[in-house]
């Protein structure tokens, strides 16, 4: 057994994990969702100012605090330890948690004998609160050795990365940068996918969902059937009890997408029963850009019987699961009478069946899944879409007479018009990919008339392979534990691919523990990988002192 080897199993007899767990408990105490960052903001900035260290803020909220070397460490290269404040709060249907008030409720279990740390129907946030615990436990301990440090927290990772992308230039001095934001111990990521966050938004005519359908003949090859809607049933159809998962490293592992299942589903339906009645009044599925949905529901009215809807999901839910792949076994589609008591029927709003079947063809073109895989790197996705989120809203919301944000629609009094908006992210490894895939979309929405819009774009990290400051990473990694680590990249948008285009020089590599089910109400650590992650970041860091030879700076390039 190697001395350094040796020395890491006496530091898991007395380990100052602890210490990261402490950190970890305090930070899920402040509410951190995307964009609702001030608090831990301050108590970042508050950490760093009351133990002397200089603390700077931007108007981003990005944190960065330094921290002086440890004696003998004074004249190595300085090294960024990064991770990002904001969180992805997901939680399980009925749970009463208010993620902008609320804490993140812990649970540490034992599974198959693995200690993990999880929450209580929420995300837990270990993605990315435990790089905060990281480097907080860092800056606190007077015993870990370490180069001159820079502690950069960024904001509002989740939602594109632009805390990182408003960075002033001047923001960081060092060379080297440790992003404590991966997902997998005994893994040293050196690329990742690039992304673009698109919006389709249209505004599409209602009329009552009882009337008459004056545009039928225009849906049944010319037959008069116009009488067909005057008495259809109302309809709730749901998609549940998926996994859901991280829209980049989960993209590819058989997670079935809510949003894909019910339009194919409502699909399916039209184009079986082709002259029976079918208005859609609304559709909501998935709540953030960045996970796999995993529940989606509507409420239409027909004159397929119920029976017929039911046997119809059964059939397909059925097929879903039987497919190569899958990995989704508690998927549930299920299809009921809805009570529409709140009113009286008669006042019900709908689209009208042409427009309904516009709506579901559109949504069904909007592609899905993995579009392409790497021909360089194993198994590793190079390109991928995720329709995240669909919402039907008023007119009055599109206009701003309401909170954008809302999903909320009055179905009985909403008089012309209702919106429906589609949130889709797409991820690619590869720029030029990337901006062919963009204008795709564009000429998707143009051939169905729907507004489209670009935001929160970020580029790829493009791996590179011969490294320096990577080989020295892997020696370090079999010097602590004896076996070597994997190198590879991942289809999630790390900010590093930022960090490279604002600081060219900049040498990067990206760490972290095992997080099970990120972007999930199932997330977990492990809390083992986790305290590995520790026991090598500190190794790694002491790997800058004074024992690089012939006066070489440790890592150089």
């Amino acid at each position: 057994m190697s001395e350094t080897k040796a020395e890491n199993e006496k530091n898991r007899k007395n380990t100052d994990f602890k210490s990261v767990l402490s950190y970890f408990e305090e930070i899920s105490k402040i509410p951190r969702c995307s964009q609702n960052e001030e608090r831990i903001a301050s108590y970042i900035e508050n950490f760093g100012k009351s133990r002397g260290f200089e603390t700077a803020r931007d108007s981003y909220n990005n944190i960065l605090i330094k921290i002086p070397a440890s004696p003998g460490y004074e004249n190595r290269p300085a090294v960024i330890l990064q991770s990002h404040m904001d969180m992805v709060c997901e939680k399980k249907a009925g749970s009463p948690h208010n993620f902008s008030s609320d804490g993140i409720r812990l649970s540490y279990i034992t599974e198959d004998g693995v200690p993990y740390l999880t929450a209580d129907g929420t995300t837990l946030g270990a993605d990315n609160g435990i790089g905060l615990a990281y480097s907080l436990a860092i800056a606190a301990s007077s015993d870990i050795e370490h180069p001159p440090l820079e502690l950069l927290f960024t904001a509002d990772e989740e939602e594109g990365l632009t805390g990182a992308q408003g960075l002033a230039d001047n923001f960081l001095s060092a060379d080297y940068m440790i992003n404590l934001d991966s997902e997998e111990e005994g893994v040293l990521i050196v690329g990742s996918a690039g992304g673009t966050q698109i919006g389709f938004k249209k505004l599409i005519d209602v009329e009552e969902a009882y009337a008459d359908d004056s545009e039928w003949e225009d849906v049944t090859d010319g037959a008069d059937r116009k009488d067909v809607c005057t008495d259809p049933s109302a309809y709730t159809a749901t998609v549940d009890g998926l996994l859901g998962g991280h829209s980049g490293t989960d993209i590819h592992i058989g997670r079935a997408n809510a949003n894909r299942v019910l339009v194919t589903y409502l699909k399916i339906i039209r184009e079986k029963y082709p002259h029976n009645c079918f208005k859609l009044i609304k559709i909501k599925g998935g709540s953030v850009h960045n996970a796999i949905p995993r529940r989606a529901d509507c409420l239409f009215v027909t004159t397929v019987p119920l029976e017929t809807l039911k046997e119809a999901a059964d059939n397909y839910a059925a097929q879903i699961k039987s497919g190569p792949g899958y990995n989704d076994p508690d998927l549930a589609l299920t299809v009921a009478a809805a009570d529409l008591s709140k009113l009286p029927a008669t006042n019900l709003k709908a689209f009208s069946t042409k427009n309904t079947e516009r709506l579901l063809h559109f949504l069904e073109a909007v592609p899905t899944g993995v579009f392409e895989m790497s021909s360089h790197i194993p198994d590793l996705v190079l390109v991928s879409g995720n329709m995240a989120v669909i919402r039907t809203r008023s007119s009055a919301e599109y206009t701003g007479d309401r909170d954008k944000e809302s999903s909320e629609i009055d179905i009985y009094t909403e008089k012309a018009k209702r919106e429906v908006e589609v949130i889709y992210s797409l991820r690619s490894g590869s720029e030029t990919e990337l901006k062919n895939k963009v204008k795709d979309m564009m000429t998707l929405a143009e051939r169905f008339r729907f507004n489209f819009e670009i935001s929160h774009t970020y580029a790829p990290w493009e791996p590179d392979f011969d490294a320096l400051f990577l080989q020295k990473c892997r020696d370090v990694y079999v010097e602590t534990f004896g076996k070597e680590a994997k190198t590879t990249a991942i289809h999630a948008g790390l900010e590093c691919g930022v960090f490279r285009k604002k600081y060219p020089v900049l040498q990067i590599i990206s760490i972290g523990p095992d997080i099970l089910g990120a972007h999930t109400p199932s997330e977990k650590l492990s809390l083992e990988a986790a305290e590995n992650v520790w026991l090598y970041l500190k190794a790694l860091l002491k790997s800058f002192g004074s024992e690089a030879k012939n006066g070489e700076e440790a890592g150089s390039r």
